[in-house]
């Protein structure tokens, strides 16, 4: 099974389980021809927050390790190299917090937007690579080893993860903002 099978699957978990969470409220919605449209949206948009709030995660894990190897360079005086590593700290806390709260767009009770397979598809493309590239980003960042005559080579490739990881972001938006406006 491929990576992106892997996360297709682990999305169809997601949203498996919020299914099985729905009250009676909520799967009345279901049964209202109005209502149905729009619970099916909030589902979506909770899926969403789920898998955004776990990619935060671990761009604050990647940052708790990076905070561990700052210490280390304090104690030992290596000041020359703090600089470097408050830089990308601060990226990833920033990066966090744009992933975590990021707007969840809105379904109206009439929902205009129609998501088929094909655009839900193309979707979980821009997810697995946004996600993948989080994953990659917090496994370098937790295997950085303070060493004084490696670190700025280490810290240069861990920008150039950040980076990767900003465009992915970017371009998830973009498609969710352009299917959105296409729908």
């Amino acid at each position: 099974m491929s990576q992106f099978n892997v996360f297709k699957t682990f999305l169809s978990d997601i949203r498996k389980e919020i299914e099985d969470n729905r009250g009676a409220t909520k799967k009345l919605e279901l049964l209202i021809p109005g209502l149905k449209g729009y619970r099916k949206y909030d589902d979506l948009r909770v899926a969403d927050d789920i898998l955004r709030h776990e990619v935060a995660d671990k761009l604050d894990q990647a940052r708790g390790s990076l905070e561990s190897i700052r210490k280390q360079m304090a104690i030992n005086g290596d000041f020359n190299n703090l600089t470097a590593i408050g830089s990308i700290i601060s990226q990833l806390q920033g990066l966090s917090g744009k992933v975590r709260y990021a707007q969840q767009g809105y379904a109206p009770l009439v929902a205009s937007i129609r998501i088929d397979d094909k655009k839900l598809n193309e979707l979980y493309e821009y997810d697995y690579e946004f996600v993948s590239a989080a994953f990659n980003l917090a496994s370098s960042a937790t295997s950085i080893t303070y060493d004084p005559n490696t670190i700025r080579s280490q810290v240069q490739s861990l920008s150039s993860a950040i980076e990767d990881f900003k465009r992915k972001w970017s371009t998830r938006i973009e498609a969710i903002e352009g299917i959105t406006l296409k729908g």
